[in-house]
């Protein structure tokens, strides 16, 4: 059977209310229809990539997993230490780690208004944009997710902390992530 692993933080988690559900995880494992694989979350509250390579040997790589989806970023734009320079190396350090062929990637998406001051969307975008690089770098497989969620009002999409997710913005991720993890999770050998 695959393992699947989803890594990255509280919109990983499937924060809800401020306590990590499995609706993500349902999710996914959903769009998945009957394609045999064990899902394991990784997703943690108020992480960013710092935190994700301090943790991705026992949380990922001794796990052997045959498919990792990253999806960090949301946090890191309001890490005072944090540049693109640094999150883009944050993020091949990781491929390295777990593996690029292994691996299948999520830009950041949206905030709200009231988030807006500490998580500017100029600066998700261009966090959007690294994750973007990283992929054409190394040939992955990656969801545009700020581009699709930048089309939508974030009233459709987050929760009423204008942050995490709603059913609905993990609806719209799957319809563009379920056919790249299928893909991934049928072309790889154990």
């Amino acid at each position: 059977m695959r393992k699947l692993i989803l890594f990255g933080d509280s919109i990983t988690a499937g924060a809800t209310h401020g306590y990590p559900t499995p609706t993500f995880s349902n999710k996914v494992r959903q769009a998945l229809g009957d394609l045999p694989v064990d899902i394991l979350n990784r997703g943690v509250l108020g992480d960013d990539t710092i935190g994700g390579l301090a943790r991705i040997q026992s949380d990922v790589v001794q796990n052997d997993p045959d498919v990792v989806v990253i999806f960090f970023g949301t946090n890191d734009v309001q890490v005072p230490q944090m540049t693109a320079t640094k999150f883009q190396a944050n993020l091949e350090n990781m491929l390295t780690q777990i593996g690029a062929d292994k691996c299948v990637l999520i830009t950041p998406g949206i905030v709200g208004p009231t988030r807006i001051e500490h998580r500017p969307l100029a600066t998700l975008k261009q966090y959007a944009q690294v994750v973007l690089d990283v992929a054409t770098k190394h040939d992955l497989p990656v969801v545009n997710w700020f581009a699709t969620a930048s089309q939508h009002d974030p009233a459709e999409l987050l929760q009423s902390d204008d942050l995490h997710y709603a059913p609905r913005a993990y609806d719209l991720l799957l319809e563009k992530l379920a056919p790249l993890l299928r893909q991934a999770l049928n072309t790889t050998e154990k």
